[in-house]
């Protein structure tokens, strides 16, 4: 009798915990909110301003759950330092990334200006490639 209590425990871990690695895996996912064309504006957008109904119909939104990229981009997104200097970015696209029960809200400039959740970060070359990368993929 104790032998078969203990499987059913046994199983019940493990079936447990199969389930939590899927869950993870399926609650990952970017938003991609940014312009269709490279506006120029006379003044400085900031991160609200880029889903305000003044821009609705000059914004792109994409959804990605890619596996494999929100891999790539979570590890290039780690690696981001934060910046000494705590500046305004000129934003010109928004993503935001849900991880599970975390919501991050990235800013970011066309070509320099990364802001996470309201703190600035260094820029990165190679995580602005990652990002635009997805955004024109369908363009090319």
């Amino acid at each position: 009798m104790k032998s078969i209590f203990l499987a059913i425990i046994i199983f019940s871990v493990l079936n447990c915990n199969v389930k939590n690695e899927t869950s993870k895996a399926g609650n990952q996912y970017l938003e991609f909110f940014y312009f269709k064309d490279n506006k120029l504006f006379p003044f400085r957008l900031n991160c609200k301003s880029i889903r305000s109904e003044m821009f609705r119909d000059d914004i792109k939104y994409k959804r990605i759950e890619d596996v494999k990229y929100i891999e790539r981009f979570t590890k290039e997104y780690e690696n981001l330092k934060t910046e000494e200097k705590q500046s305004e970015i000129d934003v010109r696209m928004q993503i935001i990334f849900h991880n599970g029960k975390i919501t991050d809200t990235i800013c970011m400039g066309s070509y320099f200006g990364i802001k996470i959740n309201g703190v600035k970060k260094k820029d990165s070359k190679s995580f602005l490639n990652l990002i635009q990368e997805k955004m024109y993929e369908s363009e090319k």
